[in-house]
């Protein structure tokens, strides 16, 4: 669908000025300690919203023993004026993976599945996975060793994704998990219906690499779902309804959006040929009839919903008198989890990331991070021990044990290879602010 250029905001990239109530402080609370604004935080936010550079946005972030704050700029689309605020809805895509990992974590802290377990003891058509040699799926060996529950949630199984590595072969077979919708390119099956279809054509095919040994980002977190449903007896989808969204009034996350919800839902608009379409339409969404639950980037969310798995996490398992995992579950999930022989988080899209390691789901920050000017740029200028993971279209979270601070910053756009200054930029200006208060 492309966007009727009189109606759209900076269709061409251009200055706007949007309405005052467009930049609202949504939910804003004034109560506690910590910070309690985020000047230029904000300020560059709503830079990003005035150069048309995306429709919309908001920020989400806890300092200390402050509670929830939440300050938003613009509107749900180019061409919807809706403002947006902490109850608007967006695609948070691979921000889904934490969630993922943490509904994990519940399964190993009840002693039901364990790190170093076999994935085959859960998921029998694993059990003799071989390895392709010299770039080529028909050529292969046995892989040295089984892949664990540990190698899903670290992205070292040796599987590939589409757009990563294994994308051809993957595409070939119709492994090709995605909450959005296309068609299947000329002479390969349409992708799997199913989770359990997915994962049993993914078994069928060669790994990357033997497991353990090199990190390759990839659908293991999709597959994880299918772990948990295994392991946890009962539908991924309603095991993360039961045992983290319902506790912790996520009242907005889940895999797919209701017909009275589409007001809430933000656009994605994705820029082609130098103008603004839309990659998901609202009143048409891919998101309407999912396929099947995808852990490794299914979800959506609002500021307030996320903003509460992240103090759920920064409070060590426990929010609003509500305990849902034990502090050392927590702690371990948000350490270094790589195996041994893995040294680095090095993408398919020639970056290695910051000093960084990798945790249930999400990154760890080994030292302090800093830039590195490539596309995905995570996660950017933090201390070390900050660890979460971002989304495809814009969106991110950090979250810093040492300070007790998050920063959610949820938007939409589309391609992922746009915007590669948004995150960086938004993230150095919180612990700016921060430094700032601290300085008082």
């Amino acid at each position: 669908m492309r966007i009727d250029r009189r109606t759209m905001i900076a269709a061409s990239g251009a200055a706007i000025i949007l309405p005052a109530p467009l930049f609202a402080r949504a939910g804003g609370e004034r109560a506690r300690g910590g910070a309690q604004a985020l000047p230029e935080t904000e300020s560059v936010m709503r830079g990003f919203v005035e150069r048309g550079t995306v429709p919309g946005a908001i920020i989400a972030w806890r300092d200390r023993d402050g509670p929830i704050r939440y300050r938003s700029a613009g509107a749900l689309g180019f061409a919807n004026p809706a403002p947006v605020d902490e109850r608007s809805i967006f695609r948070i895509f691979s921000q889904t993976k934490p969630v993922t990992g943490i509904a994990a974590m519940m399964l190993v802290e009840q002693g039901v599945i364990s790190l170093d377990q076999p994935l085959a003891d859960i998921l029998p058509a694993f059990a003799n996975m071989r390895v392709m040699e010299g770039g080529d799926p028909a050529k292969t060996r046995p892989a040295a060793r089984p892949i664990t529950i540990r190698h899903l949630l670290t992205h070292t199984a040796g599987f590939g994704m589409a757009g990563m590595t294994l994308s051809t072969l993957y595409a070939e077979h119709g492994v090709t998990p995605s909450p959005l919708r296309s068609a299947s390119a000329p002479g390969t099956p349409p992708a799997a219906a199913t989770l359990v279809e997915m994962a049993d054509r993914l078994a069928t095919l060669p790994l990357a690499a033997d497991p353990g040994t090199r990190f390759d980002y990839s659908v293991a977190l999709d597959l994880m779902g299918l772990v948990i449903q295994q392991a946890s007896g009962m539908p991924f989808d309603t095991f993360l309804e039961q045992r983290l969204f319902k506790p912790l009034g996520m009242v907005d996350t889940g895999f797919s959006i209701a017909p009275d919800k589409v007001r809430r839902f933000a656009d994605l608009p994705e820029r082609k040929d130098g103008k603004w379409t839309l990659a998901d339409d609202p009143a048409r969404s891919s998101y309407a009839r999912p396929l099947y639950p995808l852990g490794g980037g299914g979800l959506l969310s609002t500021a307030h919903d996320y903003a509460r798995f992240a103090a759920m996490l920064l409070n060590e398992g426990e929010l609003d008198g509500v305990r849902l995992l034990k502090p050392e579950t927590v702690r371990l999930a948000r350490s270094n989890l790589l195996p041994p022989a893995v040294k680095m988080v090095q993408l398919p899209l020639g970056q290695t990331l910051s000093g960084a390691g990798f945790g249930a789901g999400m990154s760890v920050s080994l030292t302090g991070g800093h830039r590195t000017g490539g596309m995905f740029d995570w996660p950017g200028e933090v201390p070390a021990g900050v660890f979460g993971w971002p989304g495809a279209a814009g969106t991110a979270c950090w979250m810093d044990p040492s300070r007790g601070f998050f920063l959610l910053y949820l938007t939409q756009y589309w391609p992922s290879s746009l915007n590669g200054e948004m995150r960086p930029d938004i993230i150095a200006a919180a612990y700016r602010d921060l430094k700032r208060g601290d300085l008082g």
